[in-house]
């Protein structure tokens, strides 16, 4: 399938792109080049390769999930600039 400039015109109307016309002929190589790419690898057979979400074998790397009945609120209103009843306290955002 060759890619002619009224296409590319199109591709970047949908896209919303602007081009200048001394441009439109490099895109329309560039756009056969990908092409040309992409049907080279429907090509291959792929028939007996078993489908792959990653390129490595991964693992779930994260710990146990072990309940930890420690309370720190405490330790943690510390850090805030102004609490109350165990709460903190951050400048409105809202204008009334």
């Amino acid at each position: 399938m060759e890619t002619d400039i009224e296409t590319v015109r199109r591709i970047a109307d949908l896209a919303a792109l602007s081009m200048k016309e001394e441009e439109l002929d490099g895109y329309v190589q560039d756009l056969n080049i990908i092409i040309g790419y992409m049907n080279q690898l429907s090509t291959i057979d792929t028939g007996d390769t078993k489908p792959m979400e990653h390129i490595l074998a991964l693992q779930n790397v994260f710990r146990e999930d072990i309940p930890d009945h420690s309370n720190r609120r405490e330790e943690l209103m510390k850090s805030a600039s102004e609490t109350k009843n165990g709460c903190y306290i951050v400048p409105s955002v809202v204008e009334s």
